[in-house]
């Protein structure tokens, strides 16, 4: 079912997003469903590097070692098209980037631009963000429904500023 992250999902929905989870066929994966009962490598305790490679690389074999991995993309990464492509061989995919202060701070930004589904893993989920504490607190509540977080360092201005002139809008929409 689809899934945002502001609760259990409903038993019974009309979401058409669950329908399209429901009829895609993923890509055969050697461990199709992964569980998030993994500790995040961002919350480990330091130690040296070899063990936190040796861990994240442990990690990524439990996936399937994932090879055709869907980029994420502005406006084009969302939960139908990622679909889409998993039905066509993609083996991972990402989210589109996602503003890690609203996302903690805005139910209805997280419902709106975040779905997910049973299907849709393994999934990167990607922030951009200028303070760690506020990735981390993002990071937690997309924890349970993905498998890795991603931090956007190199966004082209010409579209960074397009996805603030977005936020813009949606923080007045929303005010």
């Amino acid at each position: 079912m689809a899934t945002n992250p502001k609760g259990p999902p409903p038993e019974e929905s009309s979401d058409p997003d669950d329908l399209l989870c429901s009829l895609s066929q993923p890509h055969p994966n050697p461990n199709p469903n992964p569980t998030p009962n993994h500790s995040p490598l961002l919350l480990q305790p330091r130690d040296d590097a070899g063990s936190r490679a040796e861990r994240a690389w442990a990690h990524w074999e439990g996936l399937g070692a994932p090879r055709l991995i869907v980029a994420p993309m502005v406006d084009n990464s969302e939960l139908p098209f990622r679909m889409l492509c998993r039905r066509y061989g993609a083996q991972a995919a990402y989210t589109p980037m996602l503003h890690a202060r609203i996302f903690s701070e805005n139910e209805k930004y997280r419902s709106m631009e975040f779905t997910t589904c049973k299907e849709d893993r393994p999934l990167f989920v990607q922030f951009c963000a200028n303070d760690p504490g506020t990735l981390l607190e993002a990071a937690k509540v997309v924890e349970p429904y993905c498998d890795y977080v991603d931090i956007n360092l190199g966004c082209p201005q010409r579209i960074a500023r397009r996805e603030i002139m977005e936020l813009f809008s949606w923080i007045t929409c929303l005010s």
